[in-house]
């Protein structure tokens, strides 16, 4: 009897010893695994991460300055972009003086709020000019619904008129200024303490050159020492560097003087289109805004 009871004990012991070590190498059978399986899973975390960030970052090297400045699209980039030019604002039932009285040039405040309004309901996003020119030079991508706003001459109605229907629905505008008319604060036009005062205290109005001297003088046939010492002049005290040609005109010969000049873009006028980046960077087009046309000649340009 106890020789049996004897057996049972070492028999009870040998079956907990056995499962001691079954527990221990099963126990470490199993942890080498456990670990690969998580390195696996972390890796495989990275590599998705990785992805997820590759999906967000642009195919090339952006510009930094500019992303900081204007943040960067993910989106579809635009083709082309409609850049609309307008001369005078005028406030509500007051028509243009003098020969411009009844001019396609003089647009009413309540009809540039409406084309402003338009715009804003239908998601365009108002740009200035050096978002152009990034754009142009592949430094950023644009939206499609993409529109730039400008006004040739530095009429004070742009300041008056226009400047209050762009803040109310937070669109951006540039003004081309004849560099003489506001430096000597001819009348009708922008002053130069105006022109001070605004250049650095608010986003909805940027400055831009028409000339300095040249907006009455502009020939066709282009002289070019006589533009590259008007762009100096002009550089000189305002430092400009998107210009605006008076009456489109332009040459090979200005285009050189304003290129040497540092000038990075220059508009044309008369002949309506698209800006695209396909035409000479100092030859960009633009659509005139008529007076005298209805408000679906303003939305066409949009479809």
């Amino acid at each position: 009897m106890k020789r049996t009871a004897k057996l049972l004990s070492v028999f009870l012991a040998l079956i907990m010893v056995i499962g001691t070590m079954t527990t221990f190498v099963f126990a470490d059978s199993e942890t080498p695994a456990t670990d690969g399986q998580t390195q696996t899973q972390t890796q495989d975390q990275a590599q998705t991460t990785d992805q997820a960030q590759d999906q967000t970052q642009p195919a090339e090297d952006p510009d930094k300055e500019a992303i900081e400045k204007y943040g960067y699209y993910h989106g579809k980039d635009a083709t082309k972009i409609p850049v609309l030019t307008y001369h005078m604002v005028v406030s509500n039932g007051k028509k243009a003086s003098g020969k411009y009285r009844n001019s396609s040039l003089a647009v009413s405040r309540s009809t540039f709020d409406k084309q402003m309004r338009w715009l804003k309901k239908r998601g365009y996003r108002s740009i200035n000019c050096e978002e152009f020119y990034l754009w142009y030079m592949g430094k950023i991508k644009l939206p499609p619904k993409s529109v730039l706003i400008t006004f040739d001459d530095g009429a004070i109605g742009v300041v008056t008129q226009a400047l209050p229907v762009l803040k109310k629905y937070n669109m951006k505008g540039t003004t081309f200024i004849v560099g003489t008319r506001t430096k000597k604060n001819k009348r009708g036009t922008i002053k130069f303490k105006q022109y001070q005062k605004l250049k650095d205290s608010q986003d909805n109005l940027d400055f831009q050159s028409h000339t300095y001297a040249l907006h009455k003088h502009f020939s066709k046939k282009g002289d070019y020492q006589k533009v590259l010492k008007d762009a100096a002049k002009q550089k000189e005290i305002y430092g400009f560097e998107y210009l605006a040609y008076p009456y489109g005109r332009n040459t090979p010969g200005m285009r050189k003087a304003y290129a040497e000049s540092g000038i990075k873009v220059a508009f044309t006028y008369g002949k309506n289109g698209y800006a695209t980046k396909k035409q000479n960077i100092l030859q960009i087009r633009r659509i005139k805004v008529n007076a005298r046309e209805g408000f679906g000649k303003f939305t066409r340009w949009f479809k």
